[in-house]
Protein backbone atom coordinates (compact mmCIF):
# COMPACT_ATOMS: atom_id res chain seq x y z
CA UNK A 1 0.00 0.00 0.00
CA UNK A 2 2.50 2.47 0.91
CA UNK A 3 4.38 1.81 -2.44
CA UNK A 4 1.30 2.33 -4.60
CA UNK A 5 1.27 5.29 -2.75
CA UNK A 6 4.42 6.49 -3.35
CA UNK A 7 4.12 5.49 -7.00
CA UNK A 8 0.91 7.74 -7.46
CA UNK A 9 2.92 10.80 -5.59
CA UNK A 10 5.66 9.89 -8.13
CA UNK A 11 2.87 10.56 -11.07
CA UNK A 12 1.90 13.58 -9.49
CA UNK A 13 4.57 15.52 -8.96
CA UNK A 14 5.95 14.41 -13.06
CA UNK A 15 2.62 15.44 -14.11
CA UNK A 16 2.76 18.93 -12.32
CA UNK A 17 6.32 19.67 -13.11
CA UNK A 18 5.61 19.07 -16.99
CA UNK A 19 2.27 21.04 -16.40
CA UNK A 20 4.32 23.78 -15.83
CA UNK A 21 7.08 23.39 -18.26
CA UNK A 22 4.58 23.23 -20.86
CA UNK A 23 3.63 27.28 -19.64
CA UNK A 24 6.46 28.53 -20.88
CA UNK A 25 8.67 28.32 -24.65
CA UNK A 26 11.78 28.40 -25.20
CA UNK A 27 13.54 30.36 -28.30
CA UNK A 28 15.32 28.07 -30.71
CA UNK A 29 17.10 29.58 -33.41
CA UNK A 30 18.61 27.66 -36.97
CA UNK A 31 20.91 28.81 -39.51
CA UNK A 32 19.73 28.40 -43.01
CA UNK A 33 21.86 28.54 -45.55
CA UNK A 34 20.98 28.58 -49.41
CA UNK A 35 22.31 29.45 -52.93
CA UNK A 36 19.40 31.58 -53.81
CA UNK A 37 19.59 33.66 -50.43
CA UNK A 38 21.35 36.99 -51.73
CA UNK A 39 21.45 38.54 -48.39
CA UNK A 40 20.53 37.54 -44.71
CA UNK A 41 17.44 37.71 -43.29
CA UNK A 42 15.02 36.87 -40.55
CA UNK A 43 12.18 35.36 -40.14
CA UNK A 44 9.96 34.07 -37.36
CA UNK A 45 8.25 31.03 -37.53
CA UNK A 46 5.11 30.13 -35.63
CA UNK A 47 3.38 27.20 -35.28
CA UNK A 48 0.85 25.20 -33.62
CA UNK A 49 -0.37 27.93 -30.92
CA UNK A 50 -3.77 26.15 -30.68
CA UNK A 51 -4.68 29.32 -29.25
CA UNK A 52 -2.64 29.13 -26.46
CA UNK A 53 -1.94 31.97 -24.10
CA UNK A 54 1.75 33.27 -23.30
CA UNK A 55 1.25 36.06 -20.96
CA UNK A 56 -1.16 38.48 -20.74
CA UNK A 57 -2.17 39.60 -24.16
CA UNK A 58 0.80 37.63 -25.46
CA UNK A 59 3.32 39.67 -24.15
CA UNK A 60 5.94 36.79 -23.48
CA UNK A 61 5.71 35.88 -27.08
CA UNK A 62 5.44 39.36 -28.47
CA UNK A 63 8.95 40.38 -26.41
CA UNK A 64 10.73 37.85 -28.18
CA UNK A 65 9.56 38.41 -31.56
CA UNK A 66 10.18 41.89 -31.12
CA UNK A 67 13.63 40.78 -30.55
CA UNK A 68 13.95 38.88 -33.19
CA UNK A 69 13.56 42.05 -35.38
CA UNK A 70 12.25 39.52 -37.93
CA UNK A 71 11.83 40.70 -41.72
CA UNK A 72 8.80 38.29 -42.48
CA UNK A 73 6.83 36.13 -39.79
CA UNK A 74 5.40 32.78 -40.78
CA UNK A 75 2.27 30.90 -39.46
CA UNK A 76 2.86 26.91 -40.51
CA UNK A 77 -1.36 25.97 -39.33
CA UNK A 78 -2.87 25.09 -36.19
CA UNK A 79 -3.43 28.55 -34.99
CA UNK A 80 -6.42 27.71 -33.67
CA UNK A 81 -7.90 25.14 -32.09
CA UNK A 82 -10.63 22.43 -33.41
CA UNK A 83 -11.55 21.14 -29.61
CA UNK A 84 -13.13 24.76 -29.14
CA UNK A 85 -14.87 26.90 -31.64
CA UNK A 86 -14.67 30.04 -29.33
CA UNK A 87 -10.91 29.48 -28.47
CA UNK A 88 -9.82 32.41 -30.46
CA UNK A 89 -9.08 35.28 -28.47
CA UNK A 90 -5.14 34.22 -27.54
CA UNK A 91 -4.28 33.72 -31.75
CA UNK A 92 -6.18 37.02 -32.63
CA UNK A 93 -4.21 39.20 -30.02
CA UNK A 94 -0.75 37.59 -31.29
CA UNK A 95 -1.83 38.03 -35.15
CA UNK A 96 -2.90 41.60 -34.35
CA UNK A 97 0.29 42.21 -32.83
CA UNK A 98 2.90 40.67 -35.40
CA UNK A 99 1.52 42.79 -38.32
CA UNK A 100 2.60 45.83 -36.93
CA UNK A 101 5.67 44.34 -36.69
CA UNK A 102 6.64 42.54 -40.18
CA UNK A 103 4.35 41.15 -42.99
CA UNK A 104 2.82 37.55 -41.89
CA UNK A 105 1.96 35.02 -43.93
CA UNK A 106 -0.65 31.74 -43.13
CA UNK A 107 -0.67 28.61 -44.26
CA UNK A 108 -3.33 26.45 -42.73
CA UNK A 109 -3.22 23.45 -40.63
CA UNK A 110 -5.85 20.37 -39.93
CA UNK A 111 -7.04 22.77 -36.94
CA UNK A 112 -9.04 25.27 -39.30
CA UNK A 113 -10.48 22.99 -42.10
CA UNK A 114 -11.79 20.81 -39.08
CA UNK A 115 -13.11 24.08 -37.54
CA UNK A 116 -15.55 24.18 -40.66
CA UNK A 117 -17.52 27.53 -41.02
CA UNK A 118 -15.75 28.75 -37.91
CA UNK A 119 -12.58 28.35 -38.96
CA UNK A 120 -13.24 29.61 -42.63
CA UNK A 121 -14.16 32.77 -40.03
CA UNK A 122 -11.41 32.73 -38.02
CA UNK A 123 -9.52 32.76 -41.43
CA UNK A 124 -11.12 35.71 -43.13
CA UNK A 125 -10.75 37.52 -39.71
CA UNK A 126 -7.25 37.20 -39.68
CA UNK A 127 -6.76 38.08 -43.48
CA UNK A 128 -8.69 41.53 -42.48
CA UNK A 129 -6.25 42.21 -39.98
CA UNK A 130 -3.58 42.10 -42.79
CA UNK A 131 -1.83 38.65 -42.99
CA UNK A 132 -1.01 37.09 -46.30
CA UNK A 133 -3.87 33.87 -46.05
CA UNK A 134 -2.02 31.47 -48.70
CA UNK A 135 -3.60 28.25 -49.71
CA UNK A 136 -2.12 27.28 -52.30
CA UNK A 137 -0.76 30.93 -53.38
CA UNK A 138 2.15 32.61 -53.29
CA UNK A 139 3.83 36.11 -52.55
CA UNK A 140 6.94 37.19 -54.36
CA UNK A 141 8.37 39.21 -50.96
CA UNK A 142 11.76 41.07 -52.43
CA UNK A 143 14.10 37.87 -53.86
CA UNK A 144 11.74 35.46 -51.59
CA UNK A 145 8.65 33.92 -53.41
CA UNK A 146 6.77 32.57 -49.99
CA UNK A 147 4.05 29.74 -50.92
CA UNK A 148 1.38 28.32 -48.69
CA UNK A 149 -0.05 25.12 -48.97
CA UNK A 150 -3.43 23.64 -48.20
CA UNK A 151 -2.66 20.64 -46.13
CA UNK A 152 -3.06 18.00 -48.84
CA UNK A 153 -1.85 20.06 -51.34
CA UNK A 154 -0.55 17.99 -54.56
CA UNK A 155 3.22 18.50 -55.54
CA UNK A 156 1.96 19.21 -59.04
CA UNK A 157 0.01 22.28 -57.34
CA UNK A 158 3.16 23.21 -55.58
CA UNK A 159 5.63 22.76 -58.75
CA UNK A 160 3.51 25.49 -60.14
CA UNK A 161 4.22 27.78 -57.80
CA UNK A 162 8.07 27.39 -58.35
CA UNK A 163 10.37 30.22 -59.06
CA UNK A 164 13.59 29.41 -60.48
CA UNK A 165 14.97 32.78 -59.49
CA UNK A 166 13.63 33.61 -56.15
CA UNK A 167 14.16 31.38 -52.84
CA UNK A 168 11.27 29.23 -52.79
CA UNK A 169 10.17 29.18 -49.04
CA UNK A 170 7.31 27.01 -48.63
CA UNK A 171 4.80 27.06 -45.77
CA UNK A 172 3.18 23.27 -45.63
CA UNK A 173 1.76 22.29 -42.07
CA UNK A 174 2.19 18.39 -42.57
CA UNK A 175 6.21 17.34 -42.29
CA UNK A 176 4.95 13.62 -43.66
CA UNK A 177 4.51 15.29 -46.92
CA UNK A 178 8.15 16.43 -47.25
CA UNK A 179 9.17 13.43 -49.77
CA UNK A 180 6.32 14.52 -51.83
CA UNK A 181 6.98 17.97 -52.15
CA UNK A 182 11.11 17.54 -52.21
CA UNK A 183 10.95 15.73 -55.86
CA UNK A 184 9.22 19.48 -57.09
CA UNK A 185 12.59 21.33 -56.30
CA UNK A 186 11.02 23.37 -53.64
CA UNK A 187 13.70 25.34 -51.97
CA UNK A 188 12.74 25.37 -48.27
CA UNK A 189 9.74 24.16 -46.69
CA UNK A 190 8.67 25.06 -43.18
CA UNK A 191 5.97 22.68 -41.28
CA UNK A 192 5.20 21.70 -37.51
CA UNK A 193 1.89 19.56 -36.59
CA UNK A 194 4.66 16.61 -34.94
CA UNK A 195 4.18 18.60 -32.15
CA UNK A 196 8.03 17.37 -31.54
CA UNK A 197 6.81 14.01 -31.50
CA UNK A 198 5.01 15.17 -28.34
CA UNK A 199 7.34 13.11 -25.64
CA UNK A 200 10.78 13.26 -27.03
CA UNK A 201 13.78 10.65 -25.54
CA UNK A 202 17.05 10.87 -26.28
CA UNK A 203 16.32 13.70 -28.72
CA UNK A 204 13.90 11.58 -30.87
CA UNK A 205 9.69 12.22 -30.93
CA UNK A 206 7.37 9.17 -29.87
CA UNK A 207 4.62 9.90 -31.53
CA UNK A 208 3.21 11.93 -34.47
CA UNK A 209 0.03 12.25 -36.22
CA UNK A 210 0.11 10.76 -39.42
CA UNK A 211 3.48 9.01 -38.59
CA UNK A 212 2.82 7.25 -35.77
CA UNK A 213 5.19 6.06 -33.63
CA UNK A 214 9.02 6.71 -33.80
CA UNK A 215 8.15 9.18 -36.01
CA UNK A 216 10.69 10.62 -38.53
CA UNK A 217 10.27 14.01 -38.94
CA UNK A 218 9.38 16.08 -35.86
CA UNK A 219 11.98 18.87 -34.89
CA UNK A 220 14.64 20.98 -36.76
CA UNK A 221 16.48 20.43 -40.11
CA UNK A 222 15.93 17.37 -42.71
CA UNK A 223 17.36 17.20 -46.31
CA UNK A 224 16.41 15.22 -49.26
CA UNK A 225 18.33 16.12 -52.73
CA UNK A 226 18.28 19.80 -53.13
CA UNK A 227 15.57 20.36 -50.69
CA UNK A 228 15.67 21.48 -47.20
CA UNK A 229 12.27 21.12 -44.36
CA UNK A 230 12.50 22.96 -41.08
CA UNK A 231 10.15 21.28 -38.81
CA UNK A 232 9.16 23.17 -35.25
CA UNK A 233 8.00 21.32 -32.37
CA UNK A 234 5.13 24.15 -32.12
CA UNK A 235 3.56 26.40 -29.01
CA UNK A 236 0.92 24.19 -28.11
CA UNK A 237 -0.57 21.16 -27.77
CA UNK A 238 -4.29 19.27 -28.03
CA UNK A 239 -3.63 15.89 -26.64
CA UNK A 240 -4.83 15.18 -21.96
CA UNK A 241 -1.56 15.41 -21.21
CA UNK A 242 1.18 18.08 -21.38
CA UNK A 243 4.64 17.60 -23.46
CA UNK A 244 7.32 15.74 -21.70
CA UNK A 245 10.92 16.52 -22.29
CA UNK A 246 9.31 19.20 -25.29
CA UNK A 247 9.60 22.36 -24.07
CA UNK A 248 7.25 24.30 -26.60
CA UNK A 249 9.33 26.62 -28.57
CA UNK A 250 9.33 29.85 -30.93
CA UNK A 251 11.53 29.71 -33.89
CA UNK A 252 13.83 32.33 -35.41
CA UNK A 253 15.42 31.25 -38.59
CA UNK A 254 18.07 33.00 -40.02
CA UNK A 255 18.77 32.91 -43.40
CA UNK A 256 22.26 32.93 -45.17
CA UNK A 257 24.01 33.31 -48.35
CA UNK A 258 26.40 30.04 -49.03
CA UNK A 259 29.38 32.22 -49.23
CA UNK A 260 28.32 34.94 -46.21
CA UNK A 261 28.21 37.34 -48.77
CA UNK A 262 25.76 39.57 -49.74
CA UNK A 263 24.75 39.72 -53.57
Amino acid sequence: MIFALIAIGILICAYLLFFLENRRFVVRRTGIVHRKVVRPFTVVQISDLHNKRFGAGQEKLMRTIRDAKPERIVITGDLFNRKNKNAYRNAFSLVNQCVRIAPVFFSEGNHECALGEAGEAYIKAIGDAGVHVLRDEFVDSGAVRIIGLKQYAEPETLRAMLSGEKLNVVLAHRPERFPLYAGTGADVILSGHAHGGQIRLFGAGLYAPEQGVFPKYTSGVYTIGASMMHVSRGLGSTIPFPRVFNTPELNVLNFKPVDGKER
